[in-house]
C-alpha cells in the first residue's frame, strides 16, 4: 500500500493514543485530588471528667464517623418513635426511654463528652447529655426540640423545649419532670416565668429540696427559640444547608448552651 494511503489511519492511531493519555491523566489527577483531600488532616474534641483534647484523624474517616452517627441516631428515632402518634404522646415516649436508658453516670466511670451517639452506646451520662438525647431523638422524628442550661454555675440545671402544637413546652428531663400550667395542660416557658407555683407543684413529688430548686429559675425568663436547632447539626443535609448559609449570615439564630439573658413579657395563657 502507498505511503500516502497509510498515513491517514496511522494519523488516527496517534490521535486516539493521545486521547487515552489525556484522559487517564485526567482520571489520575482527580483521584489524586480526591485522595489528598480525603487524607486531609481534621481535628476534633473530646472531654474527658472536664479535661478537653483535641485528636487528629483523616477527613474521610471524620465525614465517614458522622455519617455513621447520622444513621444510628436516625434508626434508633425510628425504633423509639416511630410508631407513636402526637407530639405530646412522642414527648412522653422520648422522655420514658431516655431515662431508661441514659443513667447517671455511675461512681468511678469517667465523665466524657463527645458526641449524641457515643451517650447512647455508653448508656450513662451527665444530666445535659441526657437532654441532649431526648432532644435529638425528637428532632430527628420531626418534633422540633431544645435544652439550655438555666441558673448560674455551679447550680445551673439543663431544661429542655418542645415544639408541642405550636408552642414551646418545658421538661426537665433529669428528674423526670413535665411542667404542666393552671388547666393541667403543658406549660410554655411564659407561663412558669410568671407562675413559679408551677414549679413548686410538678416538683414538690420528685425533688427533695423543693425550694432551692426552684430558686434555680430565679429570673428565669422564656429563652429565644433557636432556627438552628443543636440536632440539625447532627444532620448531614441540614449541616450543609447551614454550613452553606453561614458565611453569609443566612443561617438564622444559632442554638446556645447558654443563651444570653433575655427581658420578656410574661405571658399567661392556659
Amino acid at each position: 500500500m502507498p505511503t500516502h494511503e497509510r498515513l491517514p489511519a496511522e494519523a488516527r492511531s496517534a490521535k486516539v493514543g493521545r486521547r487515552s493519555i489525556r484522559r487517564v491523566a485526567i482520571v489520575l489527577g482527580v483521584a489524586a485530588v480526591m485522595t489528598t483531600v480525603a487524607c486531609w488532616p481534621a481535628t476534633r474534641f473530646v472531654g474527658v471528667d472536664f479535661v478537653v483534647t483535641q485528636q487528629s484523624l483523616p477527613l474521610w474517616v471524620k465525614a465517614m464517623e458522622f455519617i455513621d452517627r447520622d444513621r444510628n441516631l436516625a434508626s434508633t428515632a425510628q425504633a423509639v418513635l416511630g410508631g407513636i402518634d402526637g407530639d405530646d404522646a412522642k414527648a412522653a415516649a422520648a422522655l420514658g426511654w431516655t431515662r431508661a436508658n441514659i443513667r447517671n453516670a455511675p461512681a468511678g466511670m469517667p465523665i466524657i463528652d463527645d458526641h449524641i451517639w457515643h451517650i447512647v452506646i455508653r448508656g450513662y451520662g451527665q444530666s445535659d447529655q441526657q437532654a441532649d438525647v431526648f432532644t435529638t431523638l425528637l428532632t430527628y422524628e420531626g418534633v422540633r426540640a431544645y435544652w439550655t442550661f438555666i441558673g448560674t454555675k455551679p447550680d445551673e440545671i439543663p431544661i429542655s423545649y418542645v415544639l408541642i402544637r405550636d408552642r414551646w413546652r418545658v421538661f426537665d428531663v433529669a428528674r423526670g419532670l413535665v411542667f404542666r400550667n393552671a388547666v393541667d395542660d403543658l406549660a410554655t416557658p411564659e407561663q412558669i416565668a410568671a407562675d413559679h407555683n408551677l414549679i413548686r407543684a410538678v416538683a414538690a413529688p420528685v425533688v427533695d429540696d423543693v425550694e432551692g430548686y426552684v430558686a434555680r429559675f430565679a429570673g428565669y425568663a422564656a429563652p429565644p427559640a433557636p432556627d438552628v436547632l443543636r440536632a440539625d447539626l447532627q444532620m448531614p443535609g441540614r449541616r450543609l444547608w447551614y454550613e452553606i448559609r453561614r458565611p453569609l449570615g443566612m443561617q438564622g439564630r444559632e442554638w446556645q448552651m447558654r443563651p444570653p439573658a433575655v427581658s420578656t413579657r410574661a405571658e399567661v395563657r392556659p
